[in-house]
C-alpha cells in the first residue's frame, strides 16, 4: 500500500517547512491566466519559535509557496507560486496564486506601438520583473497597438479577448516560465497512459463523431476608425464559439473563423476523466486514453485539478481536441 507524502515550503521572515497538509486543492489550467492552490494546513500545527498572537500565522500576502506531493518519500512539485490571502481561523487556510500574482501588482503606463511583434511586445510588458518568457509561435506580429490597462495581468487579458493569444505560467527544469501564444506550446510536455481498469478511477467523457458535432462560430474584428467586421459561420442551432481579432479583414476574419470551426469538430472525446496522483499530469501535457467503451485516443491536456489531502491523492484530467 502506498504512504501518501507532502513537503509545503512557506518563505517569510524566515522558511517554514511542513510535512503534512489536512487537505490541498491545485488548479492549473491553459483556458485561465492564473494557476491557484489551496492550502489547509492541520489543526495542530506548530510554528517552530513562534508565539502565535492574535491567531495569526507568522505568514502574510505575497509570501512564497512551493508544495510538493508524492508517495512513499517520492515527492514532486506540483505548485510554485505566492500566499494571496490567509485565514487564520482554526484550522488555517492559505490562497495561493501562481507568478501571475506578481503580474496583477506590476504598473503599466498608457504607451503607443506604431508596429510591434508579440516578442517585442512582452519584453515590454516583463521588463524589470525577472520573469522568463517564452513564446508558442515567435512569428506573430501585433501591428499598431496601444497599451490601456494598469497592470500587466490586465494587459495579458486583454491579448487574449482581441487576439486569441493565451498567456499562462509553466514549471519547466524548476524555472516559471510564461508561455504567450496560441494555446499549446510543442516543447516540455509528456505523454502519458492511461486505461479503465488500470489507472483511471473514473469517467466523465462522451464519445462524438465530427458530423454529430453542432457548433457556431461568431467572429468580429475592429479595425481603422472602430469600423466593425463580422463573419458567421457553422450551425445555426449550434454551441456558440466568440472570436474577436481586430485589424482583420473580411478575408482573413473568415480564414481565422474557419480554422476555429475545425478545430472543434473532431471525433473524439469531451470531457474529463479522474486518476490517482502519479503518473502527474500538467496541463499542455498529452494523455493517450483508453476509456470504458473501448474508444481511445490521444488528447492535449486542457486542464488539471489535483487534489491530495485524507482522502488520498487524486487528478481530475480535463481533455482538450485530439492530436492522434
Amino acid at each position: 500500500m502506498y504512504t501518501l507524502c507532502s513537503h509545503i515550503n512557506l518563505i517569510s521572515t524566515k522558511s517554514w517547512e511542513f510535512t503534512s497538509v489536512a487537505s490541498c486543492t491545485i488548479v492549473e489550467e491553459t483556458d485561465a491566466l492564473t494557476d491557484t492552490c489551496e492550502l489547509e494546513l492541520p489543526k495542530n500545527i506548530t510554528w517552530e519559535g513562534y508565539t502565535i498572537e492574535n491567531g495569526k500565522p507568522p505568514i502574510k500576502r505575497g509570501d512564497k509557496v512551493t508544495v510538493k506531493l508524492g508517495y512513499d518519500n517520492e515527492l514532486t512539485t506540483r505548485f510554485v507560486g505566492f500566499v494571496r490571502s490567509i485565514d487564520a481561523h482554526t484550522p488555517i487556510k492559505i490562497k495561493c496564486e501562481d507568478s501571475m500574482f506578481l503580474l496583477k501588482q506590476k504598473k503599466l503606463t498608457p504607451k503607443s506601438f506604431k508596429n510591434v511583434s508579440l516578442e517585442e511586445f512582452i519584453t515590454y510588458l516583463l521588463n524589470d520583473t525577472g520573469i522568463k518568457f517564452q513564446l508558442i509561435d515567435k512569428s506573430i506580429a501585433l501591428g499598431k497597438y496601444r497599451i490601456v490597462k494598469n497592470t500587466v495581468a490586465e494587459e495579458l487579458q486583454e491579448l487574449k479577448e482581441k487576439y486569441m493569444l493565451s498567456s499562462y505560467f509553466r514549471n519547466i527544469g524548476g524555472d516559471t516560465v510564461l508561455y504567450v501564444g496560441l494555446r499549446y506550446p510543442f516543447d516540455n510536455r509528456k505523454k502519458l497512459f492511461f486505461a479503465h481498469g488500470k489507472n483511471i478511477i473514473s469517467e466523465d467523457l462522451e464519445y462524438r463523431q465530427k458530423e454529430d458535432i453542432r457548433v457556431r462560430v461568431e467572429a468580429v474584428s475592429f479595425g481603422a476608425k472602430h469600423k466593425k467586421t463580422t463573419f458567421e459561420l457553422g450551425d445555426k442551432d449550434g454551441d456558440v464559439i466568440k472570436i474577436r481579432i481586430d485589424g482583420l479583414s473580411e478575408k482573413e476574419l473568415k480564414k481565422y473563423a474557419t480554422k476555429a470551426l475545425e478545430r472543434y469538430k473532431q471525433t473524439g472525446f469531451k470531457g474529463s476523466f479522474e486518476s490517482f496522483g502519479v503518473p502527474e499530469v500538467s496541463k499542455c501535457d498529452m494523455v493517450n486514453i483508453t476509456a470504458s467503451d473501448g474508444n481511445s485516443g490521444t488528447y492535449l491536456v486542457k486542464k488539471t485539478e489535483i487534489i491530495f489531502g485524507v482522502n488520498g491523492y487524486r487528478q481530475n484530467i480535463t481533455l482538450d481536441k485530439p492530436i492522434g
